[in-house]
């Protein structure tokens, strides 16, 4: 897999779309997330009826422990960017031929996919990897020293992204190799994920009903809630267990749509 790898960094190294999106990516996620953190944390601190009541409601999300929760879903913000680029790559095999000129130079179509794979595994590492250290810049930055929390305390939520990181790119795949036109794919990917996701969650959660946090994204994106959201709102009941397997399922699902339906699929198109 690691000379798969090599071959795909081949391909991309000069890719000028690539480095732009993965670079707004790595830029603009931490800097967001510190400018808030920042902006968040004088207001807090100017002491006036106006702060104390954001600050009992919304507590501290830029301070250990609560730092891990909220530089996970401001990476998931900012993700789809990487969902968009991994689209690209994998349209622009179709689009170039590329890839069925690997095919007949010796690839097996289960390289192709795992060629790719090994790049999606790339996006996933160096996002949650980024995720990791803003949490832990902003947190030893705004975290006052008396603080007794630990320092690793909800870490858990860094694990989550990358669950989460790992379902979104699982789905552009997926989209990318069925749909296989560039522009296309992205609109149904994006529609898929800002919209028909968000309205099925509205449908499914009507009468208090759970059924919405087990849809599509809605397992990973419920592990990781808006933390600038009061608890008193917060209606799931679904244990993270249940989510974290209903999202495996999910990813085991659509992997194996991918494989089959490229093992299946007519090179020529």
């Amino acid at each position: 897999m690691i000379q798969l790898l090599r071959i795909e960094w081949l391909k991309i190294r000069s890719y000028k779309t690539f480095w732009i999106l993965l670079g707004a990516f790595v830029l603009l996620f931490p800097v967001t997330y510190y400018f808030s953190a920042s902006k968040y944390m004088e207001t807090i601190n100017t002491r006036t009826q106006e702060s104390t009541m954001i600050n009992s409601i919304l507590g501290a999300p830029f301070v250990f422990p609560k730092v891990w929760h909220s530089a996970a879903w401001f990476g998931g913000l900012f993700f789809l960017l990487l969902g968009m680029l991994f689209i690209l790559l994998i349209t622009n095999e179709v689009q170039y031929r590329t890839h069925r000129q690997n095919i007949i130079d010796g690839w097996s179509r289960t390289d192709f996919i795992l060629a790719k794979s090994s790049v999606m595994v790339c996006f996933i590492l160096i996002s949650t990897l980024l995720v990791f250290l803003s949490g832990l810049i902003v947190g030893l930055v705004f975290t006052p020293s008396s603080s007794s929390a630990s320092l690793f305390e909800g870490i858990k939520y860094v694990w989550y992204f990358a669950l989460m990181a790992t379902e979104y790119l699982v789905l552009a795949f997926l989209v990318a190799i069925l749909i296989k036109r560039t522009g296309l794919a992205i609109i149904i990917y994006f529609t898929t994920v800002c919209i028909i996701d968000n309205l099925l969650w509205i449908l499914l959660t009507l009468k208090d009903s759970q059924l919405g946090y087990f849809v599509l994204l809605e397992p990973t994106d419920s592990l990781v809630p808006n933390p600038f959201k009061p608890s008193m709102l917060e209606r799931r009941k679904a244990s993270d267990t249940s989510l974290l397997l209903t999202a495996l399922a999910y990813i085991g699902a659509f992997g194996y749509i991918i494989l089959s339906s490229f093992r299946r699929s007519d090179l020529k198109t």
